[in-house]
This record gives structure tokens, sequence and C-alpha cells, in this order.
């Protein structure tokens, strides 16, 4: 891809976009309350037709609250195993950053870093932060407990029955977490969205991985609509996604109409 193909861009941009951030410059309108954002997720970008978890395709039903929580509808529908060690996290769906807000540069900043610091205080009071945190492109709807056991885990290429989650094609061993291959490029865009945007850091090998995903796992069309559906809520557009070749082999299973 064009796009992609620029990687020794990478480091000069993620210089350049911290000390930015760092110094304070003015970040665009976002919502500045954790709740607003998963609930302008879900009324939003995860309307009835698309309400299907990100990893492994079950559906839920909205509560139609005002902080965008919901119910999985039926586990065994969706073939999803929590294992003997299931927890009630297994029946909701939880709104997660692909990103982890740890790995963000935000974790660095005086907000959430300093003596009186933390993340909640990042996205109480600083406009940076919010972006970063509240950005609608890094959210996507999980299976609490898949939300749990993955927490801050990075994304890797894992063998085969690293883990068993029943038919959901997802690995999590060792601090490392696998997505199915129906998603791992639509991962990867995210990641080189939020590298352009915010200067997350992308390790080299990983970087190398992304750029196989994303060759592997082309752009679906609830991925493109997605991306508009984004851009028409926030005015953010992910190049990655926006104005590339759109190919229903990207698609999950449960994303095909």
């Amino acid at each position: 891809m064009r796009r992609i193909n620029g990687l020794n861009r990478r480091r000069k941009i993620q210089t350049i976009l911290s000390a930015a951030l760092l110094a304070g410059s003015t970040a665009p309108a976002f919502s500045q309350d954790w709740a607003d954002i998963k609930n302008e997720a879900d009324d939003v970008i995860y309307t009835s037709e698309n309400r299907s978890t990100f990893y492994c395709g079950c559906s839920y039903t909205s509560h139609e609250d005002s902080d965008g929580s919901g119910s999985i509808n039926d586990l065994d529908a969706c073939g999803y195993d929590g294992g003997n060690n299931a927890s009630s996290r297994a029946q909701r769906i939880e709104w997660e950053h692909i990103v982890p807000a740890s790995l963000m540069p935000v974790r660095q900043w005086a907000c959430w870093a300093g003596p009186d610091g933390s993340r909640g205080r990042c996205e109480r009071e600083n406009a940076n932060a919010q972006a970063m945190i509240f950005d609608l492109h890094n959210l996507a709807p999980s299976i609490g407990q898949v939300n749990q056991r993955r927490s801050n885990d990075r994304y890797a290429d894992l063998p085969d029955e690293t883990s068993n989650f029943g038919s959901c094609q997802i690995e999590d061993d060792r601090g490392l977490f696998e997505p199915p291959p129906c998603h791992r490029g639509d991962v990867a865009r995210v990641w080189f969205y939020m590298n352009d945007t915010y200067g997350v850091l992308i390790p080299d090998e990983e970087w190398n991985m992304f750029v196989e995903w994303s060759a592997s796992d082309p752009i679906s069309p609830w991925e493109a609509e997605r991306e508009d559906r984004i851009f028409a809520a926030s005015g953010r557009r992910n190049p990655y996604v926006y104005g590339g070749g759109v190919d229903d082999a990207g698609s999950c299973e449960w994303e095909r109409k």
C-alpha cells in the first residue's frame, strides 16, 4: 500500500507529534467523558444492524442507555467459550481500545504520570488526552471477558491452539494477543492511524507484522462504512482505510450481509 511504504517517516512523525502534544497544542473538540464517547459509539457507529463484537462476532443488544452498555445475546450461537473461569463479564460488551491507553504517549504526561496524576485526571482535564483516549477510530465492542483477558497485551502472531476460546479465532498467551484473521488488517490500520495522529510507538517487528496483516486482510465493506460513520461523527479520517480498495474478502463471516 502506498501510504504504508513510507516506513522511514514514522520516527520523525512520532517525535514531531509527541512534542506538539506535550507542548499543549490545540486539539480538536472531542467528548470530555468516557461514558459519552461509549454512548456515541453505540448510538452512531455500531447501530442495530452492526452490533457484533469485534473479535468473536457475537451479537449483542444495546441497553439504549447513557453509557454504551449492552448484553451478549447468545454465547453458544457465536461459539465463544470462556472456559472454566468464565466471568460475568462474558455476558456483556465492553468498549475496548485497540491501542491500549497505557501504550499511548498520554501515559507519560504529567496529568497521568505526575504525583497526583491518573488516567481519569487526563480524561477530565486535558483536551489532548481526551482526543487521544476518546478517538472513535480506536474503539470497538468486545466481549467483556475477552477485554479482561487481553488487558494491555500487545498484538502478535501466535501458534494455533495457544489458547481455546471455542470457535472464536483468538489466541492469548503470556502478555500477547492475536486477533482473528479477518480483523488483523483492521487492527493494523488502526495502529498506523494512531501512530501518525498521536505518535503511538510501534516497534519495528510489530510494524512489519502490521504491514503483513494489512496486506493479507483487505478493507472490508463494513470497515469502510465504519470509517465513514466515524468521520461524520468526529471529522477525523483514517487515511489507511479511507480511499483504499474495498474487498469483501476482508470481511469476517458475521459481517457479510
